[in-house]
């Protein structure tokens, strides 16, 4: 049965924070919602998220950088969305929080937690 999931440490912990950060989205809403709002009144909070996910994501381009299936390959667009993201956050805090104002963000945020989980689940199982 266990053995659809991938055994790769990096797929495992990736794919297991997606579907929990999916989850997160679809059950506190709320939350969520009081951090945007936060996110989008303070550079400086953009800051801080562009130092938490830039070591992160060179971690997976340097580290992991394996292009052999599926799911290896879904991880590595995601490390590199995820530089190109910190280095926004960075270098022009703004543009990150100028799409969060956007009121479909608010909106669709349901989406999110759906496209979490699958996400997840396609890195354990693909």
């Amino acid at each position: 049965m266990f053995d659809i999931i991938n055994t790769d440490p990096f797929l495992l912990f990736f794919g297991g924070f997606y579907i929990v950060l999916g989850l997160s989205c679809l059950f506190t809403r709320k939350p969520w919602e009081e951090f945007m709002d936060l996110f989008i009144e303070h550079d400086s909070l953009s800051l801080v998220m562009g130092i938490l996910v830039l070591p992160i994501s060179l971690a997976i381009i340097v580290f992991y950088n394996s292009w052999d299936g599926l799911a290896p390959i879904i991880l590595m667009v995601i490390g590199y969305l995820a530089f190109l993201k910190a280095l926004a956050m960075l270098m022009k805090p703004s543009l990150m929080q100028g799409l969060l104002k956007k009121e479909f963000v608010r909106k669709w945020m349901w989406l999110d937690g759906f496209s979490g989980i699958a996400l997840g689940l396609a890195l354990l199982v693909l």
